[in-house]
Formats: structure tokens, sequence, C-alpha cells
């Protein structure tokens, strides 16, 4: 969320600096695009950690109930940095639909906590006959929890709140045996997963009606676990790759009391990933791994219930559409080729703060 209290002078005083940092957290999401070293490889849904709708409060204390809803439907498959045949890939579509709920709480001015539990619902659909004629096309149904994140909050370095990073753990706590699913689209990886990020907000107009903000978020999965591989009768170790996510976005802050909000703030944003590929015996190296640009056009609307008491609701959405995508693509041992992408992600963020 994008909360109101950039009017203090020491922001105003600090903008040269803002402009710095924010330009300095930026760079590396865009640089990190240049090209590198499928079976249908998830959506990488780290990407829905940043960007407008859940950046840390801005209050000395309080708290956030907040939940979400993000939706993927991977349709179309992806070669190089154009589309492919869908024929030369044996899965055909990975459709999910993720309810999130999660916590967080600042206890001062510099440190907080955030956790996120996340339920999925994911059909596949692929051809379990690959590459043999008749196709045999099948779909596999999973309904699971996913990995929790637990996270800590720093934004100590400014007085306003304005930068922060955050650290934590994406736990295996999600599925990642579910019958018929590959395990680069089981709703868990299995793994235990390092998360590091920051964030920087500000102003650019004086009168504070326009604001900017950007993110970073790198998550580095380093503990593993097999499963089993009813194919050759072994247990294979998966390994999943790194995902970098960024985010630049800018703010209209100045609809006040507009259609029985208090506030209604429009969002244009700009969504950069690198994902790396995976590796291990049950992974795909060849058909995993992307690069992925986003423009991401959101609204936030504004709710107080209790002005005293610091209790607002706050309901976000965004579309999420690509304009570049290049992803690793190459023949595998079964004859499959490309990655399937979507067209678009949506987001919606419902919160209560206190």
């Amino acid at each position: 969320m994008i909360p109101d209290i950039w009017r203090c002078g020491a922001l105003r005083r600090s903008r040269t600096f803002g402009l710095l940092v924010f330009v300095a957290l930026t760079y590396p999401a865009i640089k990190i695009l240049a090209p590198s070293t499928a079976m249908a490889c998830a959506c990488g849904c780290s990407v829905f950690d940043v960007g407008g709708g859940l950046l840390p409060q801005e209050d000395d204390h309080g708290g956030r109930f907040f939940t979400e809803w993000w939706y993927s439907n991977q349709n179309k498959n992806w070669i190089g940095s154009a589309k492919g045949p869908a024929a030369a890939n044996s899965d055909k579509q990975v459709l999910t639909s993720w309810y999130n709920a999660g916590f967080e709480y600042m206890f001062n001015r510099e440190w907080g906590v955030m956790m996120r539990v996340p339920y999925a619902n994911r059909a596949f659909t692929t051809d379990t006959n690959f590459p043999s004629l008749p196709p045999s096309i099948q779909t596999f149904n999973s309904q699971s929890f996913g990995d929790v994140e637990l996270m800590g909050i720093y934004t100590g370095f400014a007085s306003d709140m304005s930068t922060g990073i955050i650290f934590g753990l994406k736990l295996p706590t999600g599925t990642f045996t579910a019958p018929g699913f590959d395990r680069d689209t089981q709703i868990g990886t299995g793994s235990t997963d390092l998360i590091l990020g920051a964030f920087h907000r500000g102003m650019i107009t004086g009168d504070n009606a326009w604001q900017y903000f950007s993110q970073i978020r790198w998550q580095q999965p380093f503990l593993y676990q097999a499963s089993y591989n009813p194919d050759d009768g072994m247990m294979e170790l998966y390994k999943p790759g790194y995902q970098v996510d960024g985010a630049a976005g800018i703010i209209y802050n100045n609809f006040y009391n507009v259609l029985g909000f208090d506030k209604i703030a429009p969002i244009v944003q700009v969504i950069a990933s690198h994902r790396q590929h995976d590796s291990g015996p049950a992974s795909d190296p060849l058909n995993t791994g992307f690069d992925r640009l986003m423009f991401a056009p959101g609204i936030e609307f504004t709710k107080v219930v209790d002005e005293a008491n610091k209790r607002v609701i706050k309901f976000y959405m965004d579309v999420e559409i690509p304009f570049y995508y290049r992803v690793n693509a190459a023949i595998n041992d079964s004859g499959s080729q490309g990655q399937l992408i979507a067209p678009y992600l949506l987001r919606t963020v419902a919160s209560y703060n206190f």
C-alpha cells in the first residue's frame, strides 16, 4: 500500500537522495535482464511480491491483515523471444488461482515482521503420450497450501521510513508430490529459499500529488528435497533456479473523496523479472528460466474507518501485461520444446490496517 505521509519536510530535503536510491534500486532489476543461460515451468510467482499493493506501512507502529488473489493462465508456448507451435510442447496449460492470507506488524519506526500463507488451486493439462500419436491429453488437478513466507522488515534508514529492506525465508510447506505434475509445475517447490529485497518511495511534486516507488526482490533456493519419479522408480532431486523481480512505478495521489472512498490512487508501473534455469535430475534445464518485462497499471481504493485509531480498509488491483519475454527453450530428452507463458497476470489485495 502507498499511505500518505510524504508531506514532512525531511523527505523534501532528501529528494535528491531519494532519486539516487530509486535509480540504484531499479537499475539492477533492468540490467539483470541481459540474456542468460519445458516442461511447462510455473509462472515465477514471486513476481506478485513486487509492485503496488503491499509496500510496508509507514506508521511508527501498527499492523495489517491482508488477503490476496493471484491469477495466471499459462496457455501459449514460447520459444526464445517468440510464440512457438503448441505441438512442440507436451504441456498445454497451467491454470492457477492463488488465495493468500497474511499479516504485517511494525513494532516501531524501524522494525517489523510479515507472514504470508498461500493456498493454490492448479490445473495442469499435458499430453501423456507425447511425442507419440495419437495424443493423450489429460488434465491433473492439485489444491494445496503453498510455501509459507516469513520475513523481517527494516525501515530505519530515514526518519520518514521511505527506504527499507526485507529479509526472510520461504519454507517448503507446499505439496511437491501431486500425481501427474512435473516438479516445476507443483504448487510447492520443495525448497527452502532465502528472500532479500529493498524498496524506496518518495515525492515527485512538493504537493504530494505525484509519488514514485521502486522495489527489488531476490529469491534464492538453498535447501532442496528429492521426490519419487514413477517413470524410473528413483528418488530425484529438483533445484529450482533463483528469481529476481524489480518494479518501478508512479502514483497519482490526489483523488480525494471520490465515489464514496476517501482516496483513489491510480498506479502505473513496470515490472522486470529474471528466472535462472532449474537444475537437478528432476528438472528440465533446457526449458526453464526466462527474462520478462511487464506493464502493470493498477488502482488502489482507500476507506478510513476510524481516523483517530488509524483503522483503514484498502483494496488494490492490477493487470500485468508482458511486452518482452525471452525463455530458454530447446528440445529435451522427451522431444518437448518451449515454455508455457501467460498473456497477462491478475492481482488483487484487500487489507485492513490498524
